[in-house]
């Protein structure tokens, strides 16, 4: 076992973090800029950054392209700051983002903004913007009564082999106590929620975090760290199979894709096909390689974990002053991109402090020569 190392060394411009593996810090974001959440990446390694209002309902672009360490308002300013059209023409709240093998961005609107309850229709979406030619190709509305003030679609994965034009499915880990997965056929716009509050998607009761060195524990009523139902999403390399964990929660699951994808398909023939695939650490987001290992930002670890396809775990990089709540996760050319937006130090976790410490980090970490 290699032994764990953590320090930093800059050289020009590039923080190294030095830990189990390689790493680096690509970016440094500060105030006035947002907290990020969601990250994609390019097959040619181009850095796509979504920022939520959900938990902070700022002015600035809730979407943006890394660029030499700048960040550059995608597609367009009009589309990514608060405005006066349509809810399904701007993104109000974007949260998980995918890009797919065609390089089309795929951008999960919650369309919820910190202080307001409601979530008006069009604000919740799925929008598809061409990256190459930054066209919005897509703007999928999701309807009522799958929509919900309750709802809060978390991520993404989008599955081309499913639907004429593909099967998107969304993680819900709910705002309030609804918890599912949203399936939307693209060239329909039909959408249905299965596993409504199902085991699977719900947090574990009894749950107990330790976060930052504190023991916490789980109260839907009290909140010290952030908590919910289904949260990161993965596909397999041959989109077969749909995996999710709750981040309240240490489980794994899985379904196929034939059986979910199928609007046909009955609630009960969904939950009859749940798979547990074993524990794995309590974590935010997930991301997934081409060779379908699965990557997990272990909250409580601060640190990256992979999951091979035969069900073991391996450290892939460690670093308890740094990894702050890993969030969103993206795997591209032998890197995972990690973005830490150090959310479990928010006022409404911390009796009204707001404990974060910025710059929030970006970080890519070196995971097959």
């Amino acid at each position: 076992m290699k032994k764990l190392i953590t320090s930093l060394c800059i050289i020009g411009s590039t923080t190294f973090i030095s830990a189990q593996s390689d790493s680096e810090i690509i970016a440094k974001i500060s105030p006035p800029n947002p907290d990020p959440s969601g990250i994609a990446v390019s097959s040619t390694n181009r850095v796509f950054l979504g920022f939520p209002r959900h938990a902070d309902n700022h002015s600035a672009f809730s979407l943006a392209e890394l660029i030499d360490g700048k960040l550059i308002p995608f597609p367009d300013k009009k589309t990514v700051y608060p405005g006066t059209q349509p809810y399904k023409d701007w993104l109000v709240s974007p949260h998980g983002i995918f890009i797919d093998k065609n390089d089309i961005l795929w951008v999960l609107d919650d369309g919820k903004r910190a202080g307001t309850k409601e979530i008006p229709l069009g604000a919740a979406k799925v929008m598809a913007i061409d990256s190459k030619t930054k066209q919005i190709v897509h703007s999928i509305i999701i309807p009522k009564p799958v929509l919900s003030d309750d709802s809060h679609y978390n991520d993404l994965r989008v599955d081309l082999s499913h639907g004429k034009q593909g099967t998107i499915y969304i993680a819900n880990s709910g705002f309030g106590e609804r918890y599912s997965l949203v399936i939307v056929d693209v060239a329909t716009g039909k959408a249905r929620e299965v596993l409504l509050n199902h085991y699977s998607t719900s947090p574990e009761p009894g749950f107990m975090g330790f976060l930052e060195g504190k023991p916490l524990v789980y109260d839907v009523k009290h909140q010290t760290f952030p908590s919910g139902g289904t949260d990161g999403i993965a596909i397999s390399p041959d989109e077969k199979k749909l995996y999710w964990t709750a981040i309240t929660g240490r489980k794994l699951y899985s379904i196929p894709t034939d059986i979910v994808s199928d609007f046909k398909a009955t609630e009960q023939q969904i939950e009859q096909t749940v798979h547990y695939e074993g524990e794995r650490p309590a974590c935010d987001g997930l991301a997934e390689d081409e060779k379908g290992n699965i990557y997990i930002g272990a909250f409580e670890q601060q640190s990256i974990i992979k999951r091979s396809p035969d069900g073991k775990y391996d450290l892939v990089s460690h670093d308890k002053d740094n990894y702050v709540w890993p969030d969103g996760l993206a795997y591209r050319n032998g890197y995972v991109y990690v973005t830490l937006g150090q959310w479990n130090r928010l006022p409404g976790f911390n009796n009204g402090k707001d404990l974060r410490k910025p710059p929030y980090l970006v970080v890519r970490i070196k995971v097959d020569s």
